[in-house]
């Protein structure tokens, strides 16, 4: 009951201040940053810390408060949170048990872990009220499926698939497995498939269980349109969701043309799950009067609107436990000039993200098979627990493995990791060469890939 009174009390919130057009919402946003500072100040040792130079009795800037990065914040874990009971040692004992996925950390947290393209592993707690927020913010901000998703009868007249990374504790199925809990409906209604599984298991579920509403990476439902597409497919849910990772416009049409249902998605992330949202025009709106985002250059010094950032500063307004207050995010983020045609008054932003591609190996019989790029680098992460590697298609049957700063030992399991798994996709025999080296940049676009093919 605690769960829903505070998911209402957020609701009317974020329907009030999006009728409230933008001087509400500057205003929420004001408000609630100045009340996080305050609060991290006084129960956060390393905020503390950090702000002790920073005058307390004029007005606020967020130019005033130093960023703060992943490492500097994981390295001080327990003077960042604000509850001394929240221990780094307890919370990596919690989510070393994967049956403890979904459930609450202390009887009130959620843990979500991460390892990102940084490399560094990230361990976020969130609090019951920045849950309340994400959960109403995607309850009340769902524009881009208005004319396809009913919230009043969705957990009753809908069977949810989701397709995402599983075994560990990561926001996705975490969340997933919070609402089974919570709704009863949806528990007995909805299933989650590895992302790691053969894509021909994936497609047997999704037959067996016929989804009316379909989650998943943007790589992922592009292979599963290919099936459609084939006739290798038959069940047609009548609403997808994509998040995760980029999906290009060609991408998107080519999977609506396949299923004959919108695509719409989101922007979120561990730090913050509901960062933007989509419209029904198809743009992403920020939801600013939870999220602050600076979209910075190499030096930290704000570009203009209209031009992409080298990194973008996340301020999360809602999350107590573990404050993030102009945290560097990593991505590359372009602030929309102009009002959007939906008359939402968010501001608009484009998103330059993550942009793997789905690699194609020829099986013993000559067949090419489609490989996911998130499931082949999940099935490296959890089994050699190495982050920071690279994995390049060189040829039809070769790939070629770079893990940052590896011993010989961590490159042989990493490589070992990738074979089996390659295995039992029926990929048997793959040749694999693997070094211990820097990741390279793509060599057309010159940014960071974790999975693409040489050129």
């Amino acid at each position: 009951m605690d769960a829903w009174w505070r998911w209402g009390n957020v609701v009317a919130d974020a329907i009030l201040a999006g009728n409230g057009g933008p001087s509400v919402i500057e205003r929420l946003q004001k408000d609630r940053l100045r009340r996080l500072v305050q609060w991290a100040r006084r129960a956060s040792p390393l905020y503390a810390e950090l702000y002790a130079d920073v005058p307390e009795h004029r007005p606020l800037r967020l130019a005033d408060l130093p960023p703060v990065t992943r490492a500097a914040l994981m390295a001080r874990f327990d003077d960042w949170v604000t509850d001394r009971e929240v221990t780094l040692d307890r919370v990596n004992a919690f989510v070393a048990d994967p049956r403890h996925v979904g459930h609450p950390f202390r009887d009130k947290y959620a843990v979500f872990t991460s390892s990102g393209t940084t490399g560094i592993p990230g361990l976020f707690v969130q609090d019951p009220d920045a849950l309340a927020v994400y959960d109403a913010l995607g309850t009340a901000r769902m524009g881009a499926l208005a004319p396809l998703w009913d919230w009043r009868t969705s957990m009753g007249g809908h069977r949810f698939a989701l397709i995402a990374a599983t075994g560990g504790h990561f926001a996705g199925v975490v969340t997933w497995e919070r609402l089974r809990s919570l709704h009863p409906g949806f528990a007995k209604n909805g299933i989650v498939i590895p992302v790691t599984a053969p894509l021909d298991e994936i497609v047997r579920q999704l037959e067996a269980f016929r989804p009316t509403v379909l989650a998943s990476y943007a790589t992922v439902l592009r292979a599963l349109a290919e099936r459609k597409h084939a006739g290798e497919l038959l069940c047609s849910p009548r609403t997808i969701w994509t998040g995760g990772e980029w999906m290009s416009p060609q991408c998107r049409r080519y999977v609506e043309r396949a299923f004959g249902a919108r695509v719409a998605g989101d922007y979120g992330a561990s730090e913050f799950m509901n960062i933007a949202f989509e419209c029904e025009k198809g743009e992403l709106h920020v939801n600013s009067d939870w999220v602050i985002l600076e979209p910075v250059d190499e030096r930290g010094a704000a570009v203009p609107v209209g031009e992409p950032s080298a990194t973008v500063l996340l301020t999360n307004l809602a999350n107590r436990v573990q404050p993030f207050i102009r945290y560097d995010l990593g991505d590359s983020v372009t602030a929309i000039p102009g009002a959007c045609g939906c008359g939402r008054p968010f501001p608009r932003i484009r998103i330059d993200g993550r942009r793997d591609e789905i690699l194609r190996l020829l099986d013993a019989d000559g067949e090419r098979i489609p490989v996911l790029p998130l499931a082949l680098s999940t099935a490296i992460e959890e089994g050699a627990g190495v982050h920071r590697f690279q994995v390049e298609q060189v040829g039809l049957r070769r790939l070629h493995l770079r893990v940052e700063g590896a011993s010989a030992a961590v490159l042989a399991k990493a490589r070992k990791a990738l074979a089996d798994w390659l295995a039992g996709q029926g990929l048997p025999g793959i040749a694999i060469t693997a070094q211990a080296a820097r990741l390279a940049a793509h060599p057309v676009s010159g940014k960071f890939r974790q999975v693409y093919r040489k050129s």
